[in-house]
């Protein structure tokens, strides 16, 4: 079958998008990788704590005679009196000079030590770690187990890569921001589907923008966004067309469009340039060549702006639908289930805009070019959708 969309070969220019060292509050370092060991500053827990509620006392007291005033919770440890004890509640630091917990069904003073074992329900100062043990390793993901342990330890402060700030540029004339709809104008969809996908991603900072096909125009909001955002991502205007204006604004924004990579002539346009401190990718508004471009550029990009794991990758074994020509390439398909088996089905070349949205769900990767016939049972590597889990 001929006619079905493939995208060829291509890279960007090595460390386009840099990752970035920062430092942030622990409160907003929920799904950032650490770039620094993280060590203890202090014995945890500074003091023995009690584990129950119960009476402290010392396990070598042959009597106990004294009832002394109660443990209050987040106090210093106060001093036991020889034959004495105090009442303690679970997490209260136990008084110096007691060594044990002793706890009765009733809560009934303990008549000696001797009803208790050195270290009895009790959680020892410096048990779970001391001052320079290390908590974290660098490349840690901080999740809410580690948040947890960071908070406990004092932390306030997370050394990590930072999330990429990104600026999506929709251009065309025919394009108009959302909550707007005049019968003569779409909106950007394909914008609209990046920013959920480097959302999903777990992106904070993802702004979408709107111009024109003019190059004065395009070329004043890429000089105002170089200057806020890490990468820009454009839509549109990839081409050399009379009507394609990214490669010109970009020159008049004081860039410099580089090679795009592409290993064919026939591979779809996209331009990667250099404004500052901001990287560009422009992808085509084909919405075909945007979603794919979006797939296999953009978001293994981003990803490895601020994570050092490889790019989470997802395959599905699937049986062939259609015969595929001896081409090197990744072959855009849709899945269809049938029975116990999940076809690929071809992307058709000038499908519709919601027809890809709707149906291109993955890429049949074939870059040794074999020929693949109908019925080969093969591996298919699933779009990403917005979605980790």
């Amino acid at each position: 079958m001929s006619g079905y969309f493939i995208l060829y070969p291509s890279t960007l220019p090595k460390n386009f998008l840099r990752p970035k060292k920062t430092t942030v509050p622990l409160s907003d370092a929920l799904g950032l990788e650490l770039t620094e060991d993280i060590f203890a500053s202090e014995n945890i827990p500074p003091y023995s704590v009690s584990l129950r509620d119960g009476w402290a006392l010392s396990s070598a007291c042959p009597a106990v005679l004294h009832e002394e005033a109660a443990v209050v919770n987040g106090d210093e440890p106060l001093r036991l009196g020889g034959q004495s004890c105090r009442w303690i509640n679970t997490g209260g630091y136990l008084p110096i000079g007691a060594d044990a917990v002793y706890c009765s069904e009733l809560g009934a003073k303990p008549e000696s030590g001797k009803c208790v074992y050195p270290g009895e329900n009790v959680l020892e100062a410096g048990s779970e770690w001391k001052k320079g043990d290390c908590l974290l390793r660098a490349s840690s993901l901080v999740g809410a187990s580690e948040s947890a342990l960071l908070i406990e330890a004092g932390v306030q402060l997370v050394p990590v890569y930072a999330r990429p700030s990104v600026a999506i540029l929709a251009t065309g004339h025919e394009i108009m921001e959302n909550g707007f709809s005049p019968e003569s104008v779409r909106h950007s969809s394909n914008a609209h589907y990046l920013q959920q996908l480097f959302c999903g991603l777990g992106l904070t900072d993802v702004s979408l923008f709107f111009a024109p096909d003019n190059a004065d125009t395009i070329a004043d909001r890429i000089s105002l966004l170089k200057d806020a955002y890490q990468l820009i991502v454009t839509v549109g205007g990839t081409g050399t067309g009379r009507s394609d204006m990214l490669r010109k604004a970009i020159v008049k924004a004081g860039g410099a469009p580089a090679d795009d990579g592409a290993a064919l002539s026939s591979s779809l346009p996209f331009v990667c340039a250099r404004l500052g401190k901001s990287s560009l990718l422009g992808l085509p508004g084909n919405p075909l060549g945007f979603t794919a471009l979006s797939q296999r550029l953009a978001l293994p990009l981003v990803w490895q702006a601020f994570r050092t794991a490889p790019y989470p990758r997802r395959f599905v074994s699937v049986v062939m639908g259609f015969d595929a020509e001896a081409k090197a390439g990744d072959i855009c398909v849709q899945l269809a289930p049938h029975g116990a088996y999940i076809v690929a089905l071809p992307i058709q070349k000038a499908t519709g805009r919601s027809c890809v949205f709707r149906d291109m769900r993955a890429f049949i990767p074939n870059a040794g070019g074999q020929a693949l016939p109908a019925g080969a049972r093969v591996q298919a590597e699933l779009f990403f959708n917005g979605l980790l889990f």
